[in-house]
C-alpha cells in the first residue's frame, strides 16, 4: 500500500502517543520515522522493531560528563529515534561557542533513521558525521549544508573517520573518541569547519570500494523525491499491526472531545 507524508506522520504520532511518550517527543519521533520511510531507510519497520523496549516516560537527559569539545550523555535506555533530536539540539548550541564538538550518547539504541538528524543539523548550515554499531559493521551519517541528503556508509573499519574526527576536536593521547564498541552508544560530531566534510564526502562518493555499503545523497534525492510524488510504499500488515496499538488512543465520544477532533468520527 502506498501512503502519504502525512499519513505516516500522523499514524506514527498516534502510536507514540500511545505508548505514552510526551506529545512533544511524540512530534519528533513521529517526523523522523516518516522521514525515514521516504528516504528508503524502512523507518516504519524500525519502529515496529523497537517497539517492545521503548520508553514511554522521560527523564532530563543527564549529562555524565562534559569537557570544551566534549559531551556524554546517559540515554537512558531510550530509543536514539526519540533521543536524537534533543541531542542535535545540544550539539548545534555548543557549536555557537566552538567550532568542533562531538555528543557521545551511552546506553541508547541507534539507527539508520539517525539520517534525519543529519539532515537537521545541515539545514542549521552545520556538517555532521554520526557514528553507531551494529554487530557486523559500523555505520556513518554524514550530512553538510552543501548537499541537500546525507550519505550513510557501512563498513567494517571506520578508524579513518575517528582520526579526522579526533584532529578536528583537538584530542590527544587518552582524550581521543574512539569507535563505538558496542550497540548501545552512537556519537554525533559536528563542525563549522564545511569543507572538510565535504572533502570526506566526495572521497567516498568518487571511490569505488567494496569493503562497504554506501547511499549516495543522489539515491536519496531520487528516493525523496518518489516518495513525494508517488507515496511511498509500505506493508499493509505492518501499517495494521501498528494501528492496533494506535487504537489505544481512542477515546469516548463526548461533545467536549468532538470540539477537540477525537473521539467518535475523528
Amino acid at each position: 500500500m502506498r501512503v502519504s507524508h502525512l499519513e505516516l506522520y500522523t499514524h506514527c504520532k498516534k502510536i507514540f502517543q500511545a505508548l505514552g511518550v510526551p506529545y512533544g517527543y511524540a512530534e519528533e519521533g513521529a517526523e523522523t520515522v516518516a522521514n525515514a520511510e521516504f528516504l528508503g531507510l524502512y523507518g516504519l519497520q524500525q519502529l515496529y522493531d523497537e517497539l517492545p523496549d521503548l520508553q514511554g516516560e522521560f527523564e532530563e537527559l543527564e549529562l555524565l560528563n562534559e569537557s570544551d569539545r566534549v559531551t556524554v550523555i546517559d540515554g537512558g535506555k531510550q530509543s536514539g529515534m526519540l533521543l536524537g533530536k534533543a541531542c542535535a539540539d545540544y550539539l548545534i548550541a555548543r557549536l555557537e561557542a566552538q567550532p568542533s564538538v562531538a555528543v557521545c550518547v551511552r546506553d541508547a539504541r541507534p539507527s539508520r533513521v539517525l539520517a534525519q538528524q543529519a539532515m537537521y543539523i545541515s539545514k542549521k548550515g552545520l556538517a555532521s558525521i554520526i557514528l553507531y554499531k551494529k554487530p557486523s559493521h559500523s555505520s556513518l551519517i554524514i550530512s553538510s549544508p552543501s548537499f541537500a541528503y546525507p550519505i550513510m556508509i557501512h563498513k567494517r573499519n571506520n578508524e579513518d573517520i575517528m582520526e579526522g574526527i579526533n584532529k578536528e576536536l583537538g584530542l590527544t593521547g587518552d582524550q581521543k573518541l574512539k569507535l563505538p564498541s558496542v550497540t548501545t552508544r552512537f556519537c554525533i560530531f559536528g563542525t563549522t569547519n564545511i569543507e572538510a566534510i565535504d572533502e570526506v564526502m566526495e572521497r567516498f562518493e568518487n571511490t569505488i570500494d567494496t569493503s562497504y555499503i554506501l547511499t549516495t545523497t543522489d539515491d536519496f534525492e531520487q528516493r525523496w523525491e518518489s516518495s513525494w510524488q508517488f507515496g511511498t510504499e509500505v506493508s499493509r500488515e505492518l501499517w495494521l499491526e501498528l494501528n492496533e496499538i494506535g487504537n489505544r488512543m481512542l477515546v469516548e465520544s463526548t461533545d467536549q472531545s468532538r470540539e477537540r477532533g477525537a473521539g467518535e468520527m475523528a
